[in-house]
């Protein structure tokens, strides 16, 4: 367009344009872009620029115009002769005259003239940026030559705020009732965002890095341009490495002062409403920015839109966090507290909502006046509702020393229970005085219960006893739910009752609450009584109990009710739901214990390599001291994840942890000592691993003796007393462990069988560890199973039988190698040690073929490995896998036989476990060699089933 207006005025035909734009829309950068475009084509450019700051500066336009580049020396001097301080000594700073003032009328005739001159010389640009302020005396110039430039070579070129300027109404209309071209300059497209990305760092740019400009900026161009040269300058730890990626792009200090630069090239009321908008937030409106800064609404309305329009606000809020807190940083401390406390004041007289007000309140920082408090205790459930912890702490925190003592009580119960959800530690000054009210009888109800689990947490018993006589027979344990909740609790922490609720609520099945028959019958799998009815329960608990700080151990507690059902599918599918809510809703704690049981499943599935990282990650989320007594869940679970895969050195790092003496009256204390007990085992410390499981079973001793289930110390005792060779002792131990059958579950008894077949004589072996294998799996501990698959290859061996020895070898290496690879897949990395540079596939793995890391973990203390050949399933070398199709061609019988022949079992025993010929196993193993294309069992898959 202004190649065609220059091409215009050349002909001597005078053009006008009026140029309009919002807030920082690049209208003075076109106007440069013309300037040096007319510049070299041979024109001659006179440019003058408006200023707020000297719009009452007489004759300045004017005399930026004749100060321009290329105005012969000789002009500029005449000029200066003619603005004499008399020449324009009654103009005033256009108070809306139209009229060329008499005492100015020489002047600004010369002055015409002059600029006609110069357009007969060569074509004459004249531009004018933001001439809403400019001076009565060079806009009484510029009419004057408006109306005497349509026969002129001269271009003018005015730009002007949109909306206008209401202070320069005559000097727009005689500009826009002459013919002009207008231009109306608005923010940028995605589109002009994108090619201008692309242009600028000069690569092919993810179009998401152009779409999130545009969405920061609203395509300001002086937005645009700071976001795009704060990316060319990033470091590579803000994605300087990834220049066209949008997850590289950086938001900081210049983008938040281009922001400020924006709101200073308009007036100050501009700036108090951008702060008012950045004090408000997302509760502002014109009204209440109005009022708040003391102007009228459609002012305030008129200025909102002029932000909008610019790119800086949308939806009445900046566009990011950096520009709003540099607006709020140009107010004064005084000045920002000011602005709160009245918009709190405007929000609760309009019955904003709470937590809304007390927003405003907290963000005051300034004293708590009366009405103030239940505006703050309101907003405080209200955020804990919403799981904004730190907010509804800070509003407790404020409301604490106003309230009477009546009140306190109560607020100081609300503020333990928001602080615990992410710091438990920090509930330490508030119990003291919780607990005494528990003695008195003054807090009651969930208050009261809340303050027992904060006890049982910190490991005092003594207290806790103290405060569940404080409330036998009140109405808090009168509550069949509340009481239910409170024995679960307990459980998790120790295990088993203790008694302390015989006579506090109704036992299960009993309760007429469905939720608290369920509970009860939950709480029944602590004596391995009625396990499927408990299962079952614990499914209904997890079903129809929210996540929250009443429930977290009833939740951890059916999780384990259903590791203990060997539901483990379950559990881990319950668990990794209830970690993200839990992560989702910002409670650290509820997240830190829900992980701590997601890696005790793991460990339990057998997967030590993925238990070790969640439990690290677990560790993590806490520090030590906040843990209180439950460290020993994470802890033992890492310690004995790391000791399974040989990592010694990483185990014992687990176990400088220091914890609470409090810790080893608990389950998750007993826990931990077995972990470290078998620690001990594995590095030859075995007397320290003999008094670990003893301190197990003399704390057992005020348990259920069926407790033994969950830490079985007697079969742990008895492998410590077999590397003492004490086989007698050892079989005595497992013995008394076995007896107890009828409570026993699936994993116990298969470690007893394992650990009672390492005692027995060699005959009695195979049918003790055959039992074993089969125990193991059905619970689904791939660990233990590779472990008794082990025992079970060594004692073919020891038997002369190698090729069943290869076998079951061959079964254990892969079931171990499952259980040493990472969560993302890959292998277990040896802990300070990796491999050299050109080194073989095989190199550091030990002389029977396996991994050090392998190795260590199935080694047993004075047996002898297997020596003969190893197959290369057992070096963990990866065979060629049969297809689906050929897997599927078999059927179920041809497959069940060969699972068996898989697993080393004979023709005959096959036989037998089948219930069907010796001919027909025969038939079917002939059938499915001819079928995958193998010729001896060795090459059959270990388990076509899984396999498939």
């Amino acid at each position: 367009m202004f190649k065609q207006l220059l091409k215009e005025t050349a002909e001597g035909r005078g053009q006008l344009a009026l140029v309009q734009g919002g807030l920082a829309c690049g209208k003075t950068e076109l106007l440069h872009g013309l300037a040096e475009y007319a510049g070299a084509s041979g024109a001659l450019v006179l440019s003058a620029a408006g200023s707020r700051a000297e719009s009452d500066l007489q004759a300045g336009l004017i005399d930026q115009f004749f100060r321009s580049e290329g105005v012969p020396a000789d002009v500029t001097e005449r000029v200066e002769g003619l603005l004499s301080p008399e020449a324009f000594s009654n103009a005033s700073a256009y108070p809306g005259a139209h009229c060329v003032q008499p005492q100015s009328v020489r002047v600004v005739h010369e002055l015409c003239g002059v600029i006609l001159e110069l357009a007969r010389l060569r074509p004459l640009v004249i531009t004018v940026d933001d001439v809403q302020f400019a001076d009565g005396a060079s806009i009484q110039l510029l009419l004057y030559v408006l109306r005497r430039m349509r026969s002129a070579r001269i271009l003018m070129v005015v730009t002007e705020w949109d909306p206008p300027e209401p202070a320069v109404p005559v000097f727009r209309a005689e500009l826009t009732r002459r013919p002009h071209r207008e231009i109306r300059l608005g923010p940028l497209s995605r589109e002009d965002v994108g090619k201008l990305v692309t242009d600028v760092l000069g690569v092919s740019v993810d179009a998401d890095l152009a779409d999130t400009i545009h969405d920061l900026t609203g395509g300001n161009p002086m937005l645009v341009h700071t976001l795009i040269k704060e990316h060319q300058r990033a470091d590579p730890a803000h994605g300087d490495d990834r220049p066209g990626e949008a997850d590289a792009l950086v938001v900081g200090f210049p983008f938040g002062q281009a922001t400020l630069a924006c709101l200073q090239r308009w007036g100050p009321e501009l700036l108090e409403v951008a702060r008012a908008v950045a004090v408000l937030g997302d509760q502002g409106d014109s009204e209440l920015i109005g009022k708040i800064i003391e102007i009228r609404g459609d002012d305030a309305d008129r200025l909102l839109h002029i932000l909008t329009s610019a790119g800086l606000l949308i939806d009445g809020r900046f566009r990011h966090v950096v520009a709003e807190r540099a607006v709020l940083g140009t107010l004064l401390r005084e000045e920002r507290s000011a602005m709160h406390v009245g918009a709190a004041k405007l929000l609760y007289q309009r019955g904003a909502e709470a937590i809304g007000v007390a927003r405003q309140i907290i963000a005051a920082d300034q004293p708590i006046e009366p009405w103030m408090v239940p505006v703050l205790r309101a907003a405080a459930e209200q955020a804990l509702g919403d799981d904004d912890i730190a907010f509804a702490e800070r509003c407790l925190a404020a409301v604490l020393p106003m309230v009477a003592d009546d009140d306190r009580l109560a607020i100081t119960a609300a503020l333990a229970r928001a602080v615990w959800r992410v710091n438990p530690s920090a509930t330490a000054p508030y119990l003291p005085s919780l607990q005494a009210a528990i003695q008195t009888g003054a807090l009651q109800g969930r208050d009261a219960v809340m303050v027992v689990r904060y006890m049982m947490w910190n490991g005092d018993r003594e207290g806790v006893a103290q405060a569940l006589s404080a409330l036998r027979g009140t109405a808090t344990l009168a509550d069949a739910r509340v009481a239910a909740e409170l024995r679960l609790a307990y459980q998790w922490y120790y295990g088993s009752e203790r008694g302390r609720f015989s006579d506090m609520a109704p036992r299960a099945g009993t309760s007429p609450e469905p939720w608290s028959r369920a509970a009860n019958r939950l709480a029944a799998v602590w004596n391995h009584k009625e396990d499927d009815i408990a299962t079952e329960s614990a499914e209904q608990i997890l079903q129809s109990s929210q996540l929250g700080d009443a429930t977290i151990e009833v939740i951890a507690s059916a999780l384990l009710v259903l590791v203990a059902g060997h539901k483990l599918d379950r559990a881990t599918s319950w668990c990794d739901r209830l970690i993200d809510e839990a992560e989702r809703r910002g409670a650290v704690t509820w997240q830190a214990v829900l992980s701590a049981v997601r890696a005790a499943i793991t460990l339990r599935r057998g997967r030590v390599a993925v238990a070790a990282e969640q439990a690290e990650q677990a560790l993590r989320l806490l520090s030590p001291q906040n843990w209180g007594v439950l460290i020993g869940y994470p802890l033992s679970t890492l310690v004995s994840a790391f000791t399974l895969m040989g990592r010694y050195e990483d185990a014992a790092c687990g176990l400088r942890y220091i914890v609470p003496e409090e810790m080893f009256d608990t389950l998750s204390g007993l826990l931990y000592l077995r972990a470290r007990g078998h620690h001990h085992l594995a590095t030859d410390r075995v007397l320290a691993a003999i008094s670990d499981f003893q301190r197990c079973g003399t704390l057992m001793g005020d348990r259920s003796p069926d407790f033994a289930s969950t830490v079985p110390w007697r079969s742990d005792l008895a492998e410590a007393n077999l590397r003492l060779g004490r086989p007698a002792v050892a079989r005595d131990l497992v013995k008394q462990q076995l007896e107890q059958a009828k409570s026993m579950d699936d994993r116990t008894r298969g470690i007893s069988l394992r650990v009672l077949a390492a005692a027995s004589p060699l005959a009695e072996r195979p049918g003790l560890l055959r039992r074993a294998v089969e125990c193991m799996e059905t619970v689904g501990d791939r660990m233990e199973l590779a472990r008794t698959l082990e025992e079970l290859s060594q004692m073919h061996q020891e038997l002369g039988e190698l090729d069943r020895a290869r076998l079951l070898a061959r079964r254990a290496a892969q079931e171990l190698k499952a259980c040493l690879a990472r969560a993302d897949g890959g292998p277990q990395p040896e802990a300070g040690r990796e491999p050299e540079a050109g080194s073989p596939p095989d190199a550091g793995r030990g002389h029977e073929g396996r991994r050090p890391a392998e190795a260590r973990a199935l080694a047993r203390p004075g047996r002898q490995p297997v020596t003969t050949r190893i197959p290369a399933a057992a070096r963990g070398d990866i065979r060629p896998r049969r297809t689906d199709a050929e897997l599927t061609a078999l059927s179920d019988a041809q497959r069940r036989v060969a699972d068996l022949a898989a697993l080393g079992h004979t023709n005959q025993e096959i036989s037998r476990r089948l219930y069907i010929t010796v001919s027909t196993v025969e038939q079917h193993l002939t059938r499915v060699f001819r079928k995958l294309g193998v010729t001896n069992r060795e090459d059959l898959p270990l388990s076509l089933s899984e396999v498939s």
